[in-house]
């Protein structure tokens, strides 16, 4: 992945915060922080779902006019609650699901970083409804920062992470999630931890001990070479559960971010191996951010991979 691009997800320009006009008065206030901190524009998009806008109209034009107005006159209270920060806000109501709409919102706009509050949602309600938020950690190219039921107000109102979590599984596109998050750790001045969860079952005494220095190795080599941090990154190995191993590690180093991979695409993949991310996201005491890896991003992580590889061994 270009390093400008890693850059400028790591010092916004433009953040879009998506409101569903419940949020939790944290989520707003994470929003405002992240673009104080950066001198970032805020984007605040509200959706109405197609199934509200059917009922409204079924009830006739003035009955949509006036939900639609209903809408507008919260969202610009919300802007000026923002604009009262000192910050540039605009405001935009869009009709449709956030997943089908955010992408070409995104890219036109040229966004930086989208902002959501999520809630928490059980395994049937999560296959029949889904999640906004984890709809859009698998359709958005950029990073999406989750902040979840149980983030402490302290981790949201002071911005500037001191201590970065980056829980990788080597899949393809880690190291996206590895330059993202050691960039942001030296920006910042920032404590990087990355952690990766071994399954070690059915592995002998020795087989864990080799598995442990190999993971060591290559956990060392993911740090991208052009990054200058202030402090030596913590290496973390753990076994068991990967979601009880971050969010334990985690909450013992009192991590004010937490960077995983977006889950998978796939809803019924998404119950089953994405229910790290759902789990994390939802019992996390602090943010989470999320970055899905583009194609492009996948071809260059085969070739660093290989680089790594072809080093380590000869």
């Amino acid at each position: 992945m270009a390093q400008n691009t890693v850059s400028r997800w790591s010092r916004p320009k433009l953040i879009l915060f998506v409101s569903d006009l419940s949020e939790s008065a944290k989520a707003i206030l994470y929003a405002t922080s992240q673009a104080k901190l950066n001198g970032a524009k805020v984007l605040l998009v509200h959706f109405i779902p197609s199934h509200l806008q059917a009922a409204a109209g079924g009830l006739g034009t003035g009955s949509l006019s006036s939900e639609f107005g209903t809408v507008r006159a919260k969202m610009d209270q919300v802007a000026n609650e923002i604009q009262r920060e000192g910050l540039l806000c605009e405001s935009v109501v869009l009709n449709g699901l956030p997943a089908e709409q955010l992408p070409a919102l995104v890219k036109s706009r040229g966004v930086d970083r989208v902002i959501v509050a999520t809630r928490i949602l059980g395994g049937v309600e999560r296959m029949q409804e889904g999640s906004v938020a984890e709809d859009l950690m698998v359709s958005l190219e950029v990073p999406v920062f989750t902040i979840g039921p149980h983030a402490h107000p302290f981790t949201v109102s002071d911005a500037r992470p001191r201590q970065v979590l980056l829980a990788t599984s080597f899949r393809a596109g880690s190291s996206v999630c590895t330059g993202f998050a050691s960039t942001f750790a030296e920006l910042y001045e920032g404590q990087l931890t990355m952690l990766h969860v071994l399954d070690v079952g059915g592995m002998s005494k020795y087989q864990k001990e080799k598995a442990r220095d190999a993971t060591r190795q290559r956990l060392s080599a993911y740090i991208p070479g052009e990054v200058n941090l202030r402090h030596p990154p913590v290496i973390a190995i753990h076994e068991g559960d990967p979601a009880t191993a971050i969010l334990e590690r985690a909450g013992s180093s009192s991590d004010d971010l937490i960077v995983l991979g977006s889950p998978s695409s796939s809803v019924v993949s998404r119950i089953l191996t994405g229910n790290v991310v759902h789990q994390v996201v939802t019992e996390a005491r602090c943010p989470v951010v999320t970055i899905k890896p583009t194609a492009s991003t996948v071809r260059d992580v085969i070739r660093e991979t290989f680089d790594r590889e072809y080093h380590l061994h000869y």
